[in-house]
């Protein structure tokens, strides 16, 4: 048993479209989500300000926020692009490879 995976070039052109879809979709979130405020929901109380604050932090912080996990998605979502439309290549390759082989041997 192998642990290869083997994937034909037209599943990796499907895969890899499946990928810019999900990226896209991804996309199209962080400038809403880089636009949410929660400033004055909260009234002036330090609670209040504390709560903003923190809401804040978790969708559009540092480390951790919704947008910097969005952000690590759709470089994540990216980079498996990329792994199956070199999949493909790589198939293709073998593909053209074996046939020119087989052409190359002659009528037996």
């Amino acid at each position: 048993m192998t642990d290869d995976l083997i994937i034909s070039a037209d599943s990796s052109r499907r895969c890899a479209s499946a990928c810019e879809q999900f990226v896209s979709g991804l996309a199209e979130l962080l400038p809403s989500i880089n636009a949410l405020e929660f400033s004055a929901g909260f009234g002036t109380l330090p609670s209040g300000i504390a709560l903003a604050r923190k809401y804040s932090d978790l969708t559009h912080g540092p480390e951790g926020s919704l947008s910097s996990v969005l952000a690590a998605h759709i470089n994540a979502v990216t980079k498996l692009r990329e792994a199956f439309l070199e999949a493909g290549r790589g198939y293709q390759e073998t593909e053209d490879d074996s046939t020119s082989r087989i052409g190359n041997t002659g009528p037996r």
